[in-house]
């Protein structure tokens, strides 16, 4: 769950008008997308409405700056044809800012999981589960040609938001960097149900559970299966590559539009931050 409210932050971050708005609710958002895993009372939704204050305050503060500062990296470097390692730069820049919110989010969890009742949170592991259930019947029953086919897609879409449309040559190299990834659903699902595995035990609320949590979410990384890590670094090495070469081979009209689109999004962290410089 608080990866998907990671996502979420970040994503409103990087989409329209419409999601700076939503962006500028979250303390009403988050508290009433938790009650869809377990059923809050009114008096439990204003208490965490007031655990999440403060870090979206300090996520608005501190947080989007760091965007701004990602996003003139990126302007700078296309200045110069990029390598993998410079877009893996990119993408280590994204991730670091993830696991901070992620962080911080957790302890938020943890403090406000202290307010549920036996029954509440017996409800949330059934959640939590049902998730997993539900991920599991989603991913795995593809086939080779359709898990291909997804991962092209959602290449060319990511790109295509700031290059614009792109060029069929540059479509056949995203489609061959999805035919050469290495399927990751069922080691991701694996992993996913292995967390859960540890993370249940504690919200029993053992003596010491609060703190035993963030000890094993901080190990989680280092406990990940090797072939979990080398198939994830595999993957993003040929995402790295792909997407490199099709930067380098931007038009005139996708440099524009790329420099538009960072334009763009720099100007709309700034009113998120109250500056308009």
């Amino acid at each position: 769950m608080i990866r998907w409210l990671v996502c979420l932050l970040l994503t409103l971050v990087l989409a329209g008008c419409s999601a700076t708005f939503a962006y500028n609710q979250l303390d009403w958002l988050i508290p009433w997308y938790v009650d869809d895993y377990v059923d809050l009372s009114r008096d439990q939704k204003q208490f965490l409405k007031g655990e999440i204050e403060p870090i979206l305050q300090w996520h608005r503060e501190e947080e989007l700056v760091r965007y701004i500062a990602i996003l003139d990296q990126v302007e700078s470097d296309l200045v110069a044809p990029v390598t993998a390692e410079t877009v893996h730069n990119w993408i280590d820049q994204v991730v670091e800012a993830g696991e901070r919110i992620e962080d911080s989010m957790l302890k938020v969890a943890l403090e406000f999981s202290s307010q549920l009742s036996d029954e509440q949170m017996q409800e949330f592991v059934a959640s939590m589960w049902k998730k997993q259930e539900e991920y599991e019947e989603e991913y795995l029953p593809r086939s080779e040609e359709e898990y291909i086919e997804e991962n092209a897609e959602n290449l060319e879409e990511f790109l295509r938001r700031f290059t614009g449309r792109l060029s069929t040559e540059q479509q056949q190299r995203l489609q061959l960097a999805a035919a050469s990834m290495q399927r990751f659903d069922a080691i991701w699902l694996e992993d996913h149900n292995d967390w859960l595995e540890t993370l249940v035990p504690l919200l029993q609320r053992p003596e010491g559970w609060q703190e035993a949590v963030l000890v094993a979410h901080a190990n989680r990384p280092a406990n990940r299966s090797l072939q979990y890590q080398q198939t994830l670094e595999y993957n993003l090495n040929v995402v790295t590559h792909a997407g490199a070469d099709v930067l380098n081979d931007m038009s005139d009209k996708q440099r524009k539009h790329m420099a538009d689109e960072i334009d763009s999004l720099r100007k709309k962290i700034r009113k998120l931050t109250g500056s308009q410089g």
